[in-house]
């Protein structure tokens, strides 16, 4: 008996978003390491290679958005052109203020991510590998203002202290502030980093 070949439709699309925030609601409730690639793509409704195309692992829902953060300080830095410092300072305050500004609909998924990387020691190692961090672009961008072929270093160490700062405000606000605006969280954690550096950018 012959059958008559199933008719090929128009592929389900899937919202990535969708997927994303289901995924750290059940890391939330049941922590990250208690639930599987199978158990998202149940709760999703979605097959299980569909997932893995989506994430290529539980971590890279947990850091979706990182990436942006990291590119619109990038822009940021960019768009300012040549500066010197003092002013180079204002700048790099002002880029992560940006990255740090979320539409109010992206506020609980943003909280949940922070507090989940906050809390898992290698899904903080994860994307630190795979995405990266701020430090390099800072670096670079004062290195330039301050006229040197090579970073000083002061100019080295306020790079890292901005880019931890910058994180540690973050998970701040995501575990004892929810109801601050976290652009405002990280203002106030690197304007008192610019008051200091201020004190060595200034000739003598």
């Amino acid at each position: 008996m012959s059958q008559t070949p199933a008719r090929r439709g128009r592929p389900v699309t899937v919202d990535r978003v969708e997927v994303a925030a289901t995924a750290l609601r059940l890391f939330t409730e049941h922590g990250f390491g208690n639930v599987t690639m199978d158990d998202v793509a149940s709760a999703c409704g979605v097959a299980r290679r569909t997932l893995f195309r989506l994430f290529p692992s539980k971590a890279a829902m947990v850091w979706g958005g990182s990436g942006e953060a990291r590119d619109t300080i990038a822009d940021a830095l960019a768009a300012a052109g040549h500066v010197d410092l003092p002013e180079a300072f204002d700048v790099v305050r002002s880029a992560f203020v940006a990255s740090s500004t979320f539409p109010a609909p992206a506020l609980e998924v943003t909280r949940q991510r922070l507090r989940l990387i906050a809390a898992d020691d290698e899904l903080l190692a994860w994307g630190t590998a795979r995405i990266g961090t701020s430090t390099a672009l800072v670096e670079a961008f004062l290195t330039r203002a301050q006229g040197t072929a090579r970073p000083s270093l002061h100019v080295r160490s306020f790079a890292a202290a901005c880019s931890a700062a910058n994180f540690a405000a973050l998970v701040w606000w995501a575990q004892e502030a929810p109801d601050d605006d976290p652009a405002g969280v990280v203002d106030d954690a690197l304007s008192a980093l610019v008051d200091g550096a201020r004190t060595w950018a200034v000739p003598g």
